[in-house]
């Protein structure tokens, strides 16, 4: 089963029960050219990798020696696949890897279920073949139309430009067989993560995708990299082997004391109203009402040695937990209860107190297990589904494209005065009121009210696909050494023109104005913004965060770890490196006119 996430973001109670100190083996395989076989020569290890975006330039551009694979299919060297030699099954796999403007390659876990890599970075409407959908597999029998079958397209178009490093995560369940090799459980994807948004889950696997290597399904198998339709970088392909054994609960015995209980009593105090045992958690009852603390006491299959991690959560009550050595003191504890513990294989005791001290509290709790090279495992959970979560409330583009809202900033700040933008082309930014700052341009759905509006609300909202973070809500103006003017700027508010389309008016403290125009460009390749200040001096402005400016034409700029794109529109404006308050960043300067393109 997987980890519960309800359990995510409780306060936790940490107990280091012993020295993690079990040696475990190397589960994490970093892959690189060595890795693969059938290199026919379109494949080669690089320093660096861009594309300069250029009209009808389909192509990568690459320099240096390194350790970037690098794929650039030619006509004597059409490229072709290259398949690992290392097998493998239960999989977390992390690829960063960069798409040349139209072009498609394709990882297939196994050898035979591919996830689409495709430049997708304009698409609307996502499908099975777009950037990070599982392909469709495919049955020459069946008419014309009909042919493809069982593709799942990505939840939403999360892809980024042509040259700019993409993420993909994936979480793989390989198929399993039984001992005369009868398959007996499909192939599964637990998670699929597209640059940091889950865009499938728990999705099952009836059988290889279109393409797939000869031989059909297995318990184990190679990664596969399509190499024959054009061109392709990979940064970094990591796979972490989860192949180790789960722990089980074997044994289970229960002793229920009536009474409400915030702390441990002496045991010689305590009077059992109930008593028994169960052969699992799901099976128990109190047997009482009202109020109660309930001792568990039992043992624990390790099957194979390793550093474990048990965390034990009481929904509206308290809990502790004790393995191994019963003779511990404890304390009961709200939150979750960690413990961390090297265990050998064998049988292990433990004892888990849980304590009920409202009488309408759902039954049962949640205890789950981890370790590494295992997926994490749910020993127990409320009978009555203990979750904190409600159904998403969504804002759509075509409903309220432009919304008033706290935004939360990666620093955990809120601004209060933010507005929030959307387009029909699938990407939308967010502005705020106080600074004057462009804050972030995202690109996906647009945004998740949730927060703002379920029950009482706390106000924010939060934006729903793949965001480039601009600023941090400090002052737009800045002197030419980064540094905050004596001039303020105060907004005088701002206009709706069109789909993405804003002006924001403020006024500077010594009678200047300013005009910010911000458009979502009818393309979908990012933001224009162009500001025109009158009546006040020469400042300086952070555009993009970032340490690193690579000109790839003659108003091109590549924010390499930013992920996004510079041109400026501005005549004889040229960026710069620099450092403000708010960190590393790319300004340019302005005087009464500026005017640039955000591409992300």
């Amino acid at each position: 089963m997987l980890l519960n996430p309800r359990l995510l973001g409780l306060g936790i109670a940490l107990t280091i029960s012993a020295p993690v100190v079990t040696a475990q083996a190397q589960t994490v395989s970093k892959l690189t050219l060595d890795s693969f076989t059938n290199n026919k020569g379109s494949w080669s290890e690089v320093g660096s990798v861009w594309s300069d975006l250029a009209p009808n330039s389909h192509q990568l551009i690459s320099e240096g020696e390194g350790t970037i694979l690098f794929n650039a299919p030619t006509k004597k060297k059409p490229g072709a696949d290259i398949i690992s030699s290392e097998k493998f099954g239960d999989v977390e796999l992390k690829l960063v890897y960069m798409m040349a403007e139209g072009s498609n390659s394709g990882l297939y876990l196994q050898g035979q279920y591919e996830i689409q890599l495709l430049d997708s970075w304009l698409e609307k409407s996502p499908k099975a073949g777009s950037n990070g959908g599982v392909y469709e597999r495919w049955d020459d029998s069946k008419p014309d139309g009909q042919k493809g079958y069982q593709g799942y397209a990505p939840r939403q178009n999360v892809s980024k430009a042509p040259g700019v490093w993409q993420t993909l995560e994936v979480g793989f369940e390989a198929p399993k067989f039984s001992a005369n090799g009868e398959k007996i459980q499909n192939a599964k994807f637990r998670y699929i993560r597209l640059n940091g948004v889950t865009i499938h889950e728990n999705l099952e696997l009836f059988g290889p995708t279109r393409g797939a290597l000869a031989g059909g399904e297995v318990a184990e198998g190679p990664i596969r990299i399509q190499g024959d339709h054009g061109a392709v970088a990979i940064q970094s392909l990591e796979v972490k082997r989860l192949d180790m054994s789960s722990p089980e609960i074997k044994t289970i015995n229960y002793s229920v004391f009536p009474g409400v209980y915030n702390e441990l009593p002496s045991t010689s105090s305590l009077k059992s109203a109930n008593a028994g045992s169960v052969k699992s958690f799901d099976e128990f009852k109190t047997g009482v009402t009202g109020s109660s603390l309930t001792k568990f006491e039992g043992t624990l299959a390790i099957k194979e040695a390793g550093n474990y991690t048990l965390d034990l959560e009481v929904p509206r009550g308290l809990g502790a937990l004790v393995i191994g050595d019963n003779s511990a003191s404890v304390e009961l504890k709200q939150g979750r209860v960690r413990v961390e513990k090297a265990l050998s294989a064998g049988t292990v005791p433990y004892t888990l107190w849980v304590s009920k001290p409202r009488d309408w509290t759902a039954q049962g709790f949640n205890l789950t297990a981890n370790a590494e090279g295992m997926w994490p495992v749910v020993l127990s959970e409320p009978a009555l589904a203990y979750n904190n979560s409600v159904d998403p409330i969504w804002v759509k583009t075509d409903e309220t494209p432009v919304l008033r809202s706290f935004v939360e900033l990666p620093n955990r700040t809120k601004l209060s005065h933010a507005v929030s933008v959307s387009s029909e082309y699938g990407t939308h930014f967010t502005y705020d009121l106080e600074s004057n700052q462009l804050i972030r341009v995202w690109r996906g759905e647009f945004l998740d009210a949730t927060p703002m509006w379920h029950s009482r609300g706390n106000g924010v909202s939060r934006p729903l696909g793949t965001t480039v973070e601009l600023s941090l809500g400090s002052p737009l103006l800045l002197t030419n050494s980064f540094t905050k003017p004596e001039e303020e700027l105060k907004s005088v508010g701002y206009q709706v023109l069109g789909t993405g389309d804003m002006i924001f008016n403020a006024k500077t403290s010594n009678g200047g104005e300013m005009k910010d125009h911000i458009q979502l460009m009818s393309s979908g390749k990012g933001i224009t913004r162009t500001i025109q200040l009158s009546g006040a001096g020469s400042y300086m402005i952070k555009v993009l965060p970032g340490s690193s400016l690579k000109k790839v034409s003659k108003t091109l700029y590549l924010i390499e770890d930013t992920g996004a794109y510079l041109e400026v529109l501005t005549d004889g404006v040229t960026p710069q490196l620099g450092s403000s308050e708010e960190g590393e960043g790319v300004f340019l300067p302005l005087n009464s006119n500026l005017s640039y393109v955000i591409l992300f």
